[in-house]
Formats: structure tokens, C-alpha cells, sequence
């Protein structure tokens, strides 16, 4: 509820989007987003993948405002132990670098 919440405030018309005759129209493009975010489980394989509601909703969400350009840092897993936790988050922190590299190119 949260996440609802901040979107409710950030998507607002005359600001982030407006409406035109042929429906809204994002006002916020151009920017690039960088979303991490940790999750208890793995929705990116496997059977739990068609239950991965929170990247989908972030990308329309954004993209409703204009916002396409989006990467996603994970660190999964994080409810299956310490092992799986610290194997996720080391995989998460190695995506920092490439990323903010590319950004600053």
C-alpha cells in the first residue's frame, strides 16, 4: 500500500501526465529510473514467474508518466536463508557498477 500510496502522489495530471483528446499522455519522459528492490522469493524463472505483479505494475505505472527507460536491481531469494540471501545480495551489488558505468557514459 505503500507504493500506491507514492504513485497516487507522483502521478498527477498538469504535472507528471496529461490528458489530450486521444486519451493521457506521460509528461515525465526522458528520465531513466533505476528501481532495486528486494523480494522473500524468485519470480524471475521457474512457476513463480506469471506472479511477478510488482515489475509489470512499475513499468506501466512509469510509463503511464512518460518513464520507459527502467532497469531493475533484484536481490531475491531473500526469505530462503542466509545463504540464498547473501548469494542475492552479492548478485545485486556486482549489477551496481555495470549500470552506474553505463549511466555515466
Amino acid at each position: 500500500s505503500q507504493l500506491k500510496a507514492w504513485l497516487d502522489r507522483v502521478i498527477q495530471p498538469g504535472k507528471t501526465f496529461r490528458y489530450t483528446e486521444n486519451g493521457p499522455i506521460g509528461l515525465a519522459g526522458g528520465k531513466k529510473v533505476v528501481i532495486v528492490s528486494t523480494r522473500g522469493g524468485s519470480y524471475l524463472s521457474g512457476p513463480l514467474t506469471s506472479m511477478d505483479f510488482q515489475e509489470s505494475y512499475l513499468r506501466t505505472a512509469l510509463a503511464f508518466m512518460g518513464i520507459k527507460d527502467l532497469d531493475f536491481i533484484r536481490a531475491e531469494n531473500m526469505s530462503r536463508g542466509d545463504d540464498a540471501r547473501a548469494h542475492s545480495m552479492s548478485s545485486a551489488l556486482q549489477a551496481v557498477s555495470p549500470l552506474v558505468a553505463s549511466m555515466a557514459a
